[in-house]
């Protein structure tokens, strides 16, 4: 006999046989015994839930010839037409592999035929969600007026993907999850019916793994039923062949991320992969271990709100006592997170592997140690012992930014001085200090603090030791010895009074030299200089050094000579040596001396900026020209190739060679090339306005005439110009001409 999946096998064949879902099983029902049956019904929920049964059930039971108590009777011939699929009346199709618009126009253009048997023409349309927007558009005329023997059944997992106009003409029913209990009472049920040993404990790890959906419970349930070979079935079979690691696995992994035990890690992980275990899975198990710890923590009751045994609650009891519930939340949401990771990492174990070292060092979550700041001390009595300070708490992060004066050392005594040193304490007024002083003064020495060993998560008897408030002692003089020293500021030097000598210089430093250091000799003491010799200070003003640092050294009086700005350092000629002969230079009586070459006025660099920066201009505009030429102008690039350029007067000349006399007047027609001429060599003299193709032998004529009359091309003069020239001839009236207005 060919074997029927068990999920198929145990259908629901009416509405007593459906798991939960009672809110829909009572509307459905009571619609059929009042024989109010409406014309669209939408079900929703997620997979496994029943959706597809109960409409095969509602199918059945409003065309049954004999209901009882609103269910079908599964006897009349239409009953068994409906089961076997041999009645026509009922249609169901999936809506996923017949989602265009022509599977729907079909479906309208039969709906308005009567059935042929039943009562009602049912369409049972699966994974209605899949069908096209233009699918729906067809659907929606129908779908509104259709026919009153035409009953359509939507099922859908995605209620959200189906359009307003659609849901809002069908009597909606949401399916929700089953209950574990439920799914363990039905699972016993066909686990009888086929003689299947199985434990009861694995029963609850089936219904756990298949989270509320009945039929992929069943489903694992026929799988686990075909690899017993007739043994009783335990929890560890059901975890094995899933995949899933059981929970004393994930206790002793739960343990060691919460302890920090980093070493003991890596050889969980590579039991994970040599068992074939997916990281993926194992991620989410473990992030829902930390959960179900977390609510043992604040549940009075977590049996009820956590699918496991006892002694596995018992143990998420112990760990959880051990920790605290921000821990949790912390490793709940970085095992969140890692999910995400893993799905794209290109090396899944590698990635598993560094996030479980990172979170056993919890490097993201304990800050840290920072050195706590020193606290000012009262200035201690030298007769009475000075306690030690207690140990300081490490303040926060924010109160050591905003501390931002160094604080003075505490004075701290290991030993009491004895009485007979005790001496009354003299106050003092402060001095004042200079300002800059004040600004010089070094910050204290603090040692850097060394990176501690991370804390575990979990809660050990840890013996506490005193934490030192300062790092170092630090050796004061007493504060009668401070007292005694005087601050001794030396005034700053005048630099107009330079005829007072310096003051000597301290040599009391050297009666601690050492003795074998010869004394100074005759020879070794320089020569003494004439007081005469020595210029006083109105002569040395009156000089003006060479060197400009000796003279700021002597000046009185500073004098600002301004800031050398880009353009100002732009516009100064560098200074550079000119191999000019001097004037002054002696010669021979009869030997005459050279005339020296007129100097060159300074050109500075700003004017080579502007007027082309000493380079060639015309060189720099024929070669763009040509390159233009040459890229868009082929053929006239051929003619002008050898052409010249240059300009005076506000006129461009492009100078011809001879040969070429006859294609001046094709070139000069072209006004893209004449615009572009001008164009680029108006880069060079921004004053050109007009241009003029010539040959050699015109330019040369212009040049020798000294003015461009007669040269084919030449700008003429405008009109009202010829008609003074004229009134000026006849009657004898001097005209002056004026050029570049």
């Amino acid at each position: 006999m060919e074997h029927v999946a068990l999920y198929r096998l145990y259908r629901p064949m009416n509405f007593d046989d459906i798991v939960e879902q009672e809110h829909a099983v009572a509307a459905l029902r009571q619609s059929v015994i009042l024989g109010r049956i409406g014309h669209a019904y939408l079900f929703c929920g997620t997979r496994g839930t029943g959706k597809t049964s109960i409409a095969k059930v509602f199918s059945r039971a409003i065309n049954c010839q004999h209901p009882v108590n609103g269910n079908p009777c599964n006897e009349c011939e239409i009953c068994k037409g409906v089961i076997d699929g041999s009645l026509l009346d009922v249609i169901e199709m999936d809506a996923a592999s017949n989602n265009s618009v022509d599977n729907i126009r079909r479906i309208c253009d039969e709906v308005m035929f009567m059935p042929a048997k039943a009562k009602y023409k049912v369409y049972i349309i699966d994974e209605v969600h899949m069908l096209s927007t233009g699918a729906f558009n067809a659907l929606l005329k129908t779908l509104e007026e259709p026919p009153a023997h035409a009953v359509f059944l939507l099922a859908t997992t995605e209620p959200h993907r189906i359009p307003a106009t659609i849901l809002s003409r069908c009597q909606r029913y949401d399916f929700r999850r089953i209950s574990n209990e439920s799914i363990v009472k039905r699972l016993s049920y066909i686990a009888e019916k086929q003689n299947i040993s199985i434990e009861p404990d694995a029963l609850s790890a089936i219904a756990t793994i298949g989270d509320g959906a009945l039929r992929d419970s069943v489903s694992l349930l026929d799988q686990v039923s075909t690899t017993s070979d007739g043994k009783m079935i335990t929890r560890d079979d059901i975890l094995r062949i899933t995949g899933i690691v059981d929970e004393a696995f994930l206790n002793k992994f739960a343990t060691a991320l919460l302890e920090g035990r980093a070493a003991d890690l890596l050889p969980l992980c590579r039991e994970l992969a040599m068992d074939g275990r997916d990281l993926i899975r194992f991620n989410l198990d473990l992030a829902q271990y930390f959960r179900n710890i977390l609510v043992t923590q604040i549940s009075p009751s977590p049996q009820t709100l956590i699918e496991s045994t006892s002694s596995a609650i018992a143990a998420m009891k112990a760990l959880g006592a051990r920790t605290d519930s921000t821990t949790l939340l912390f490793f709940i949401s970085r095992l969140s997170d890692l999910t995400n990771e893993l799905k794209w990492s290109p090396s899944a174990r590698t990635s598993f592997e560094i996030m479980m070292l990172r979170l056993a060092a919890r490097g993201n979550k304990i800050a840290p140690p920072v050195v706590p700041p020193l606290k000012t001390a009262a200035p201690a009595v030298a007769s009475a012992p000075v306690p030690t300070p207690a140990p300081a708490k490490a303040p926060a992060p924010s109160e050591l930014k905003e501390e931002a004066k160094p604080a003075p050392v505490p004075a701290v005594a290991s030993t009491p001085a004895p009485a007979a040193e005790a001496k009354p304490e003299i106050k003092k007024e402060p001095e004042a200090v200079p300002a800059i002083a004040k600004a010089m003064t070094p910050p204290p020495v603090i040692d850097k603090p060394v990176a501690e060993k991370p804390v575990p998560a979990i809660a050990k008897p840890v013996e506490e030791k005193p934490v030192p408030a300062i790092a170092r002692p630090v050796e004061e003089k007493p504060a009668e010895v401070k007292a005694a020293e005087p601050k001794v500021v030396t005034p700053p030097p005048v630099l107009d009074d330079i005829s007072a000598p310096p003051p000597a210089p301290d040599m009391d430093f050297m009666s601690d030299a050492p003795s074998d250091i010869p004394a100074p000799t005759d020879d070794d003491v320089p020569e003494e200089i004439p007081s005469d010799d020595i210029p006083d200070a109105a002569e040395l003003a009156k000089t003006q050094p060479a060197s400009p640092n000796l003279h700021k050294a002597f000046s009185s009086a500073h004098v600002s000579e301004g800031q050398n700005t880009n353009l100002a350092k732009a516009a100064r000629e560098p200074e550079v040596r000119v191999p000019d002969m001097p004037n002054d230079i002696l010669m021979p009586e009869d030997v005459s001396a050279p005339e020296k070459a007129p100097a060159k006025a300074p050109v500075s660099n700003l004017q080579k900026v502007i007027h082309g920066n000493g380079t060639d201009a015309f060189g720099s505009a024929r070669s763009e020209f040509l390159d233009y030429l040459k890229k868009d102008y082929t053929f006239e690039y051929m003619y002008m190739c050898d052409c010249k350029l240059s300009w005076e007067d506000q006129t461009v000349w492009c100078i011809m060679p001879d040969s070429f006399s006859q294609s001046i007047d094709d070139i000069r027609g072209n006004p893209i090339i004449m615009t572009h001429l001008l164009s680029i060599c108006q880069k060079h003299e921004p004053s050109l306005l007009h241009v003029n193709v010539v040959t050699q032998q015109a330019f040369d004529t212009k040049d020798s005439s000294g003015s461009g009359e007669g040269i084919t091309g030449a700008p003429e003069r405008p009109d009202w110009v010829k008609a003074v020239e004229k009134v000026s001839e006849e009657n004898g009236i001097p005209l002056t001409h004026v050029k570049d207005m």
